[in-house]
C-alpha cells in the first residue's frame, strides 16, 4: 500500500503527477496493471483532485488530501480522503448527464460522468469525522479486436 497525504493546494496536482510518473518508471504496479492502467489511474486522481482543489469548501480548515493506492486482485484500490465539507454527489452527477444533452455542450462538468466510465466500484461517501472518501478500482482495460490499431501493443511502438 502506497499512502500520501497532501496539505498545499497550490502544490498538490503537481506532486501527483510527479509520483504517478515515478511509479511509471519504476513500474511500480506491473504486477497488476500496465502502463495505460496506471494512465488512466492518473488521470482519475487528477480529475478528482483538481476538483477539491477547485471546488472544495474546507470549512476555513487546512486542507488535507489523503491518497491512498493498493494493488487489489488484478487492479488498483484507491482512496482519496479529504477534510472539505463534501457535495451531494448524485445531484451533481445528475447536473452532468443533464449537461451531456445540452444543444450547447460545455468542455467543463464532465469529471464524474468520466470517473463512472473508467472506474469499479467508484462510491462516495462521509466516512468517520466528517472526512469526506471517494473509492474506486481501476483494472487494464480489455481493449475488443476492433480496437487494437487504436491501442497497439508496446512492442508496435
Amino acid at each position: 500500500m502506497i499512502e500520501r497525504c497532501y496539505r498545499d493546494l497550490t502544490l498538490v496536482i503537481d506532486e501527483v503527477h510527479a509520483l504517478f510518473d515515478e511509479w511509471v518508471e519504476q513500474e511500480q504496479f506491473s504486477a497488476v496493471v500496465d502502463e495505460f492502467g496506471l494512465l488512466v489511474m492518473k488521470l482519475a486522481v487528477h480529475e478528482w483532485i483538481a476538483n477539491l482543489v477547485q471546488h472544495a469548501d474546507f470549512r476555513g480548515t487546512p486542507p488535507m488530501i489523503r491518497l491512498c493506492i493498493e494493488p487489489e486482485g488484478h487492479g488498483l484500490h484507491c482512496e482519496i480522503e479529504d477534510n472539505s465539507a463534501g457535495f451531494d454527489f448524485r445531484e451533481h452527477l445528475t447536473q452532468q448527464r443533464a449537461a451531456v444533452h445540452n444543444p450547447e455542450p460545455s468542455e467543463r462538468g464532465r469529471g464524474l460522468l468520466m470517473l463512472i466510465a473508467c472506474t469499479e466500484n467508484l462510491s462516495y461517501e462521509t466516512a468517520s469525522h466528517g472526512v469526506q472518501r471517494l473509492a474506486f478500482v481501476i483494472r487494464t482495460p480489455v481493449a475488443p479486436e476492433s480496437l487494437a490499431p487504436l491501442f497497439p501493443s508496446a512492442d508496435q511502438l
